[in-house]
């Protein structure tokens, strides 16, 4: 092992090169030293007469860099870069905030602290991360003309002619006092909500646009204007599967009026419901066996009227369901004390145990009518990647505009997460954490990215991600 050793012979430094050995025949460790030259100053460059060598630059510090690296590289292949550049201020900012929410997902005023150890503070040199900044970043992401902005470019490049949409809507609990919060039910408890609704791409899967709502407005109401929204945005919306918390009259009238194809679910509430599993009669019958995995279910559709729009109506029987639903009707009951009254409602319950109906506009065969309604998964699965992955819950802003300007922050940070979730083949968060092992080396004029391991460059190899032996930042 060789290291250099300084010397002080009056003002000059003599600098020598010490190699460590091992004498096999005294049997103890030995050293050589060779001249290299003078220097200056202390640990300075040295030169001998006619000959300058330059001294071996040292290491300031080591970062964690694959996951930052790779982060970045996909953004710039979906060139989703220059959308945020053109529509946003501070694209370091943005990018930083969005790095660390998906490799640590905590409260942002640690960001600061986690750049400090990681390649980002080099990828973003002009990144803003104190709370203070965070703030407002933030603040202006939620400016409404700039997320139109953002939305038009993004909508343009990603989804271009007609598209299959998936439209939820989930309540995030806030307590800051503004006209968009309201109490509301959340994982079933009363709290002060904001609600979030979101569309996302049947096809690729991605998140097309999100809206902050008051937790005060029912799904109901929010479908007419969403639509309306992204048609100036650009996007044509050619079918729909909604969630049943969006099927209502005024919603199916205005569906068939602009000719969207859509799936939903009828709620057991609605008057028709008991009328269409009346209508269908016997239908534990073999013509209407569905295999849906390890699920049996009986279907009967038929062709209706229903508010003013020829629709398609799907009555489904779960026999599992149904024992389910059976056990929870006589759960606390005491069948020798029921009044007349209640026993009739009870056998009401019982004639609907088990059932559930799915509305179309068009004539889904009925062995696709229920992975085509169960396709909204996906965006559950886009809330749940927000809510575990990106800490959307609790909202810690203060103020409409700030929750508008987190969700954008989110919004951004999921196409980036699901893009990579796509293309893995293993498991996001346990990739993250491989790429966090690829680390970097910093010195004064480079940045060196050490050798990856094979799980590395398995990863790497599965994002599209080449790393290069330097980072020329």
């Amino acid at each position: 092992m060789a290291t250099l050793r300084y010397k002080k012979r009056g003002n000059k430094w003599y600098v020598y090169e010490l190699y460590q050995y091992w004498d096999k025949e005294l049997k103890k460790p030995r050293q050589k030293s060779t001249y290299l030259g003078v220097a200056d100053v202390l640990n300075g460059s040295y030169s001998k007469p006619g000959k300058r060598v330059a001294t071996p630059a040292l290491e300031k510090e080591i970062l964690d860099c694959g996951d930052s690296y790779a982060l970045l590289s996909l953004t710039r292949s979906l060139e989703l870069d220059k959308i945020i550049e053109s529509s946003f201020d501070n694209f370091d900012s943005i990018m930083a905030l969005i790095c660390f929410q998906i490799t640590e997902g905590t409260a942002m005023y640690n960001c600061q602290d986690w750049i400090e150890g990681n390649i980002a503070k080099k990828l973003f040199l002009e990144a803003k991360t104190s709370s203070q900044d965070i703030s407002r970043l933030i603040k202006h992401l939620g400016r409404q003309e700039l997320q139109i902005a953002f939305f038009k470019a993004y909508v343009s490049k990603f989804f271009a002619g007609k598209r299959g949409l998936l439209m939820d809507s989930t309540a995030l609990p806030s307590s800051i006092n503004s006209s968009i919060n309201a109490f509301g039910y959340s994982a079933g408890n009363i709290e002060q909500n904001v609600s979030c609704l979101m569309l996302v791409d049947k096809e690729s899967r991605l998140p097309i646009y999100f809206r902050a709502i008051g937790g005060y407005i029912a799904d109901v109401s929010t479908v007419k204007t969403t639509l309306a929204e992204i048609k100036k945005l650009g996007l044509i919306t050619e079918s729909a599967i909604l969630d049943v918390g969006f099927c209502s009259k005024e919603n199916i009238q205005f569906l068939g009026a602009e000719e969207i194809d859509f799936v939903t679910r009828l709620p057991k509430s609605h008057k028709v419901f008991a009328e269409f599993v009346k209508a269908a009669g016997q239908i534990e019958e073999t013509t209407n066996v569905v295999h849906y995995g390890d699920r049996i279910v009986f279907v009967k559709t038929e062709k209706v009227t229903l508010y003013g729009v020829e629709l398609y109506v799907h009555v489904i029987l779960e026999p599992a369901k149904k024992g389910k639903d059976v056990k929870g009707i006589f759960r606390d009951q005491i069948i020798d004390e029921l009044s007349e009254s209640d026993a009739k409602n009870l056998n009401e319950k019982m004639q609907l145990a088990g059932f559930f109906i799915l509305l179309s506009r068009s004539n889904n065969n009925k062995k696709d009518i229920l992975p085509s309604y169960y396709s909204r998964q996906a965006i559950e699965q886009v809330f749940g990647f927000a809510k575990s992955n990106n800490n959307i819950l609790p909202l810690r802003v203060h103020d409409e505009q700030s929750i508008r300007g987190y969700l954008m922050l989110v919004f951004l940070a999921l196409i980036i997460f699901i893009t990579m979730r796509r293309r893995l083949t293993t498991p996001t968060d346990k990739a993250l954490l491989t790429l966090r092992g690829l680390k970097a080396k910093v010195f004064d004029q480079d940045i060196i990215v050490q050798e990856p391991s094979k799980k590395i460059n398995d990863v790497l190899k599965q994002l599209g991600v080449i790393m290069p032996i330097k980072l020329g930042v």
